[in-house]
């Protein structure tokens, strides 16, 4: 509805002259109202009779509209905006309409040359103090240079009032085009837009470009290994309870809870008064926005301030920002970031430990939902969950360099998120790709786009559980020696995105196969813990079920002798080392994945060590020199590091033969599939780390890269990686499965049960362990051959 003032018809104020026609239509979608035009100068100089409905037409550029008389008001100032005053007093007042003031009424240009702070701001206390008028200020298409921060607060007598209205541009600035409107700061030490106190304030449609263009000039691996330290231009304020900031929730506070006169932002110490109390902003809402270059790209409560709830960033592009989003006390409640873009150098997302004054209830977890990541960054969080949980939802990210630190006791859960890590060759490797506690991951996807074998992620933290959802690699989860602190994370129903395994499934798994325990992808997938899984055989006229329920896990470690020193090349994130004991190349393959322990890990992190920490991967090994990739960006010239190897095995079917003592050749070999060269068959009489040499089918013979040390000699031993616990079932008995070439794996029970069904394999069976004979197998006999190995087992008593 627009605003109309009348006039009583025939009202005589004076004589005017006109200085051209004017328009037959007032603004753009009223009604037509009959006009006179003036410019604003001319208006003020004139005298004028006026009659009722008669309006004014201004015609100048950028303050175009229609005026009506006021005759009523004899007090209102001149502000050359909303009111203009003839030359014998009379109050002309502007005709608006749906509840929209433009900037450029109060002076604003948007050429991007002038400054104009002041008009804007004059705008922005119009409303704040004519609280009848409309609640938006509109911003045309165009770059509008400020001088000073734009401030929407009402401070009187020392003490805040709350405000409401709204700044808006002319449309979605998250990806636009064109015909933007572009609030540039001339200054990097306070902030673009602040709100003290706001009830129900809204900023939409607006990009806003800050000074800190530090961010514009790193590349990929300097935004990965560039401290929080050192994002820095040497200019832009990068005080925690003052930073430079692209929009800042309340960033004002009594100047007696600062430490120094210096915390509060400087030119702005009256804005801060002694004794003002600690309300603060509710219910503000940012869309639309593109937020870029300042230290903070927004900010609720870096003051001594509460509340800060409600608040809602959506729909917006914060990138190129030292922190993207802060947070900084914990009554910060209900606060959404929905459908964010990050596309440009940041060095941290989502961030409530860098900025604010440390409480001892810490500061509180935005709730995400919908967050897209390109563009490096560095991580995504350095979030402390110490009172208030938060929940992260629907991330994607194509150019993540790590989680970052993470959790705490009221916990952080991430859901349905998919995570891309790019440590590709010639790419450091993070200290930790999530360091923390509290955490759960549901149904997440955590994949490396490294092209590098032997990429793992080291992912630490005291009670993180991941549950559902896919990872590419399985993660460095084993402490490296006995005794030493070692967080814990638990994996359920993990699928591998390649291999298609999964980790620690504690309920049976049906798999139908070519063969016995083979995965019906043909991929050998690693052997997880607790993971049960049923193979059928149902050829041959009979039907036979294996159940393996996996009692070990499925990383391996493998220690070097002495403290080896590292020799880097930081340019290339390359580096190598000579072993010890020349011997220790035997357990390596290129692909292994190098750790240490004991190292602080890097940046924000430093005073905390690391239980496990990447050093680099195996790239060839060259007698007693190994080579790496993807070095760790804490590796330094020089250092002597206690290392160890890290790999998984993978769940190989079972073969059989003899080992003598001091021999490193198995022979009188037997399996439906044998070890490939290279492999390493998990064998507890060879050291950790052995492989395969070579493999001689027709000899029945497999050599090994290490010897059996152990004085003893084997024979019909069973060789199978993660040694399950293997449960057979049938409805036949032993006769009649080895006469029909079934495979008996020794050391398994065999459940035969009777149906009249003899092909019946239901699962409930299993369950129920509804069978009439029990047996153990004592050694193998692959596809009912004897020749090599006599079949032995033993009845058990029901």
């Amino acid at each position: 509805m627009k605003k109309i003032l009348l006039i009583p018809f025939g009202l005589i104020i004076g004589s005017l002259a006109f200085t051209q026609q004017p328009p037959k239509t007032g603004l753009p979608g009223t009604d037509s109202i009959p006009a006179t035009s003036n410019t604003i100068i001319g208006l003020r100089k004139s005298r004028m009779i006026l009659q009722a409905n008669r309006t004014v037409f201004i015609t100048d550029r950028g303050r175009q509209g229609s005026f009506l008389p006021d005759p009523a008001d004899r007090t209102t100032p001149d502000d050359s905006a909303m009111t203009i005053v003839s030359a014998d007093g009379l109050r002309l007042k502007r005709i608006t309409d749906q509840h929209m003031l433009d900037v450029r009424w109060f002076g604003a240009t948007g050429n991007g040359g002038a400054d104009d702070w002041y008009a804007i701001q004059k705008g922005i206390n119009y409303i704040l103090d004519n609280t009848q008028e409309g609640r938006t200020l509109y911003f045309p298409p165009g770059v509008y240079k400020i001088s000073r921060p734009l401030i929407i607060a009402r401070l009187k007598n020392n003490t805040y009032r709350q405000v409401s209205m709204n700044l808006e541009g002319p449309s979605n600035a998250k990806d636009i085009a064109y015909g933007s409107a572009n609030i540039v700061p001339t200054f990097n030490n306070t902030f673009a837009i602040g709100i003290q106190l706001g009830k129900g304030v809204q900023i939409k449609d607006l990009l806003i470009s800050g000074r800190f263009l530090f961010p514009n000039k790193l590349n990929a691996i300097q935004i990965d290994t560039l401290s929080f330290a050192d994002w820095k231009d040497g200019s832009s304020r990068d005080n925690p309870v003052s930073p430079y900031t692209g929009i800042s929730i309340d960033p004002f506070s009594d100047s007696n809870s600062y430490a120094h006169n210096s915390d509060m932002y400087p030119g702005l110490h009256a804005w801060c008064p002694a004794g003002m109390n600690r309300s603060g902003s509710t219910a503000i809402r940012i869309t639309g926005c593109s937020i870029t270059n300042f230290i903070v790209g927004v900010m609720i409560t870096p003051s001594n301030q509460q509340n800060g709830e409600l608040v809602d960033v959506i729909d917006c592009d914060i990138s190129l920002n030292k922190v993207a989003y802060a947070m900084g006390q914990a009554q910060s409640k209900e606060c959404h970031v929905e459908k964010l873009k990050c596309w440009g150098a940041t060095h941290t997302v989502f961030d409530n430990l860098s900025y604010g004054f440390h409480h001892t209830d810490g500061a509180a977890v935005p709730m995400v939902d919908g967050v897209n990541i390109a563009g490096s960054v560095k991580q995504l969080c350095r979030i402390h969950a110490s009172s208030f949980p938060g929940v992260f939802r629907n991330i994607y990210s194509e150019e993540l360099f790590k989680i970052g630190f993470v959790g705490g006791n009221a916990s952080v859960s991430f859901e349905d998120c998919q995570l891309d890590f790019t440590q590709g060759p010639g790419v450091p490797y993070p200290d930790a790709y999530i360091q923390g506690w509290g955490v759960s991951f549901r149904n997440c996807m955590l994949r490396g786009y490294t092209g590098v074998k032997g990429f793992r992620m080291i992912l630490t933290g005291t009670n993180n559980t991941y549950d559902g959802g896919v990872m590419n690699e399985p993660p460095v989860a084993m402490p490296p020696v006995d005794g030493i602190a070692y967080a814990t994370p638990s994996f359920r129903n993990i699928y591998m995105y390649y291999s298609g395994g999964i980790l620690a499934n504690s309920h049976p798994v049906s798999v139908s196969s070519p063969s016995s325990y083979q995965q019906a992808n043909g991929v050998r997938d690693p052997v997880y813990y607790g993971n049960t899984c049923i193979y059928t055989d149902p050829f041959s006229n009979l039907g036979v079920q294996y159940r393996f329920t996996y009692n070990n896990h499925y990383e391996r470690t493998v220690p070097l002798s002495g403290k080896p020193t590292l020799h880097v090349d930081l340019s290339k994130w390359t580096g190598w080392f000579r072993l010890a004991n020349p011997a220790d190349a035997n357990n390596l393959r290129p692909g292994d994945f190098i750790f240490t322990s004991g190292l602080p890990y890097q940046d924000q992190l430093a005073t905390l060590t690391a239980a496990a920490y990447p050093v680099g991967i195996i790239q060839r090994i060259d007698h007693d020199q190994v080579f790496l990739g993807n070095l760790a960006y804490g590796m330094r010239e020089g250092m002597t590091q206690s290392l160890w190897a890290d790999y998984y095995v993978y769940a190989n079917p079972p073969f059989t033969g003899d080992l003598a003592a001091g021999s490193n050749t198995l022979v009188n070999v037997q399996g439906d599939v044998l070890p490939l060269v290279g492999s390493r068959p998990d064998m507890p009489m060879l050291p950790t780390g052995t492989y395969v040499v070579s493999v001689d089918p027709a000899h029945r013979s497999i050599r090994f890269s290490n010897t059996n040390t152990t004085g003893h000699s084997f024979t019909d031993f069973t060789f199978m990686n993660g040694y399950p616990h293997i449960d057979m079932y049938s409805s036949f008995d032993i006769p009649a499965l080895q006469k029909n070439n079934k495979t008996l794996i020794g050391g398994s029970l065999l459940h035969r049960y009777m149906d009249k069904d003899v092909y019946n394999l239901g699962v409930n069976y299993l369950l129920n362990d509804a069978n009439t004979e029990n047996y153990i197998i004592r050694n193998s006999n692959f596809n009912g051959d004897t020749t090599l190995h006599k079949l032995k087992f033993k009845a058990l008593e029901k």
